[in-house]
């Protein structure tokens, strides 16, 4: 650390609220001294069993299971090794058997703490109320103590608070992500202080390398995240499966439910069935006989669209398509109200027997409507998990009818059931090249509104790639889920001043100049394909500027390196730049080039951290996160587009113009009209981009609804000569959702409906060779559709087409 960084060297609780003051030694009655001069002035004190618990339990003992011994060891080696990073003194541990001569610090429930244990938050109810820790301080006595009982960390939240108040930062997991300041003498005053969080749920989870789980597991309860995977039971896709013995299905066919073609399903109950429901209940039951340590159960069909066809069934359903489904598309209809009667149902029976127990299931695809007319059981608890929703805006932000809707939502939810918490999709972009999209504004709006609103917590899905969320995004959303209506801005301040002291100023500008970017863009989704528009050449000259200003300020060690990771991420995000400019110019070798450099930043960046990104997502797809249509992915398929047109596996005859004429078509008049004909008058239509989606270029409303129905495509192109003869085809890489082609009023093909984030079966490949004629100027006409479901965003063409003469 430089000598420049001098941090607080006295810990001063104020009215309450811990307080960390630059003071000299002696400036401030210290009730207990915990270092001086370099010197150690006190104990630590733990309870006998917590001198040989294991204080580093490797990540799958993290649970609900972890022995409290353990975390007190934990807590009190944390508060140990600090100290002596902090000051160079090592404090003693001793148990609470050793008579104590001097200051001592009791870290967990002890026999020395038992003065103090009314104060200490204790106890483990199935609705997981009791969390929190105290920090008091009397006379030479420090208590840092909490409930450590089944999923909670107390005692080591205690510890991180009283180091964070020395200066202590986590910002990000791993050695590279912690700041300590040095300081000679810590002390500590006359206080009490208790907290308990914002959120009963405060995780989130992803793939990522074995070497990362450790610290992201450390660095989550360092920042009072709680990394347990079932603080409540986790109703996990297929887990209906086993409720009712699939033997049944034998000699019971009628408890399960049917499908489309009329077939049992023994994945799922009939949901219509009371018998189905009272055997589903007495199986959960029997588990929580079997285990009285488990108090809450959940359970949820197969992932996707799962739905029972039994005619009474069918009856119950509303004939409403989900958010996710579309307009008469009997599969895609919701199915709330159905599931939700069969889960109350259950509910209602193991309630007779379990009062206290609760019964999770999720309210996700098909299922993430809340439910019309009906009630929740009050021991039902709904983890929410709408994955088709814009990612870039808060839930209160008029930009975006997406955000507002999950809003909706999820507040509905609240208003049915005590017990709703999310699994939000933390990836900010499912399918993603990695590219910066920090979210600190979205997180400040947000966590308020949801403690509001009454959700309990979060059990997210995502990917630690910080060279994409940003590190202090992360953070601060972390120190939110315990307290929502904490100072941002202060957390923000002390972000950038510690972390990129003399470049804080510049470092910040460049962040917030993203943070703007994402904020106010109208564009919506949750899949990179609207990233190229959000980056515009403005941003880019700002982000030029504020990092060259960073590095020219950052003189010095940590800092340089810190500024460094922020340049490697802006010359990725350039590459991502080029590489799609280069798409849309069809030239795809040049955009094989550009995904390596891309490449390059990233193997740079993770030699620093593997958290910043993984060196590619070729062979460690989940590790790296991005294990949907990532880089490798990408550079794959431009490589084989590049071959197509080189003459390897086929060759260019012509680039169709990057601009067509274009209409709208809600009344599907283009079909009647004969707007297919080469001859027909498009006068009246207008230009339009083909590398740009439809709906940003004129076409949805000041909350970013889009335009939903046909449209239609025109070019003329030139096709040489040297065309005849050959076979021929028209390609586009991608055209959302679904698309019809013409050449010179001859039908050329159907590109069937693909969901617009599907790549890279979103291409279009048509055989023309029938149609086109060699030598003369062709017209081709698209008709494009959106499908009905506006969340998708479809972009109609997104890439420009071409034609090409595959090698036989």
């Amino acid at each position: 650390m430089p000598s420049s960084y001098r941090a607080p060297i006295l810990a001063s609780f104020i009215a309450g609220i811990l307080v960390t003051v630059v003071a000299s030694p002696g400036s401030v009655t210290a009730a207990v001294t915990l270092v001086q001069d370099g010197k150690s002035r006190a104990s630590i004190v733990v309870r006998k069993a917590a001198l040989t618990a294991d204080a580093d339990p490797k990540v799958e003992q993290l649970t609900d299971k972890q022995p409290a011994a353990s975390k007190i060891a934990s807590a009190a080696h944390d508060l140990q090794q600090y100290i002596v990073k902090i000051s160079g003194a090592r404090l003693p541990i001793i148990g609470d058997d050793v008579p104590l001569d001097g200051a001592a610090i009791l870290v967990g429930k002890s026999k020395r703490t038992e003065a103090f244990d009314k104060k200490i938050p204790a106890g483990l109810t199935p609705q997981r109320d009791e969390e929190g820790f105290l920090i008091l301080c009397a006379g030479d006595r420090l208590v840092l103590a909490g409930n450590d009982e089944g999923p909670y960390h107390g005692s080591e939240f205690a510890v991180a608070e009283l180091l964070g108040r020395f200066g202590v930062r986590w910002f990000m997991p791993g050695d590279f992500g912690e700041v300590v300041p040095r300081q000679a003498t810590l002390a500590v005053v006359d206080v009490e202080v208790r907290r308990k969080p914002a959120f009963k749920m405060r995780n989130w989870w992803g793939h990522m390398p074995a070497a990362n789980r450790q610290p992201d597991a450390r660095w989550k309860i360092r920042n009072k995240m709680n990394p347990t995977a079932n603080f409540l039971a986790m109703p996990g896709d297929s887990s209906t499966r086993g409720l009712i013995p699939p033997d049944l299905i034998k000699t019971q066919p009628e408890l399960f439910a049917l499908n489309a073609e009329g077939k049992r399903n023994i994945a799922l109950p009939n949901l219509t069935n009371p018998k189905a429901a009272a055997i589903a209940a007495q199986t959960i039951k029997e588990r929580f006989r079997k285990d009285p340590a488990l108090t809450s159960m959940g359970f949820a069909p197969d992932d996707g669209l799962p739905r029972d066809y039994n005619p009474e069934t069918v009856k119950r359903n509303l004939g409403f398509p989900d958010l996710v489904g579309r307009l008469g598309i009997p599969s895609e209809l919701s199915v709330t109200e159905e599931w939700l009667s069969f889960v109350n149902a259950v509910a209602r029976e193991v309630h007779k027997e379990f009062p206290n127990h609760l019964i999770t299931t999720n309210g996700y695809a098909n299922r993430n409507t809340p439910p019309m007319g009906m009630k929740v059981e009050p021991n039902v608890g709904i983890m929410f998990a709408a994955i088709w929703s814009d990612t870039l805006h808060a839930y209160d932000d008029p930009r975006s009818w997406q955000t507002y809707r999950q809003g909706q939502m999820i507040k509905r939810w609240a208003e049915l059931s005590r017990n709703v918490f999310l699994y939000d999709y933390t990836y900010i972009m499912l399918a993603s090249a990695g590219t910066p999209a920090p979210l600190a504004r979205k997180h400040r709006r947000d966590m308020p509104l949801l403690k509001k609103w009454g959700v309990i917590g979060f059990a997210d899905e995502g990917r630690t790639v910080l060279m994409e969320s940003g590190i202090y995004p992360r953070y601060l959303r972390a120190q939110m889920m315990w307290d929502a209506n904490l100072d941002a801005d202060g957390v923000l301040a002390d972000f950038f001043t510690t972390w990129c002291g003399p470049a804080a100023k510049p470092a910040r500008a460049f962040w917030d100049a993203l943070e703007l970017a994402m904020e106010s863009t109208p564009m919506l989704g949750h899949e990179d394909r609207i990233m190229p528009y959000v980056y515009t050449p403005e941003l880019m000259a700002e982000l030029d500027k504020q990092i060259a200003r960073a590095e020219k300020l950052a003189d010095d060690e940590p800092y340089r390196q810190r500024v460094k990771v922020d340049r490697l991420i802006l010359e990725h995000l350039k590459g991502y730049l080029a590489m799609t400019a280069a798409e849309w110019a069809c030239d795809f070798a040049e955009a094989v080039k550009q995904a390596d450099t891309m490449l390059e930043q990233r193997k740079q960046l993770s030699a620093i951290s593997l958290f910043f990104c993984t060196p590619d997502d070729a062979g460690n797809k989940l590790e790296s996160g991005f294990y949907y249509w990532g880089l490798v992915a990408r550079k794959a398929y431009y490589q084989k587009l590049a071959d197509r047109l080189s003459g390897k596996t086929g060759t260019r005859i012509a680039l169709l113009p990057e601009k067509a004429r274009f209409h709208l078509d809600p009344r599907d008049e283009g079909r009647f009209s004969d707007w297919i004909s080469t001859d027909f008058a498009d006068e009246n239509w207008q230009n339009i981009l083909t590398t740009k989606p439809f709906y940003a270029q004129g076409h949805m409303d000041e909350q970013g609804y889009p335009y939903l129905g046909a449209m239609w495509y025109r070019v003329v192109v030139d096709v040489p000569a040297s065309a005849k003869g050959q076979k021929v085809h028209l390609y586009a890489p991608a055209v959302e959702t679904e698309a019809w082609g013409w050449v010179n009023g001859r039908f050329v093909g159907h590109r069937a409906y693909h969901e617009a984030y599907e790549r890279p079966t979103s291409e279009m490949d048509f055989d023309v060779s029938q149609a086109i004629e060699p030598g003369k100027k062709n017209t081709i006409v698209l008709r494009v559709h959106t499908g009905s479901n506006a969340s998708q965003a479809a972009s109609g063409m997104i890439s420009r087409a071409f034609l090409y003469a595959p090698k036989p």
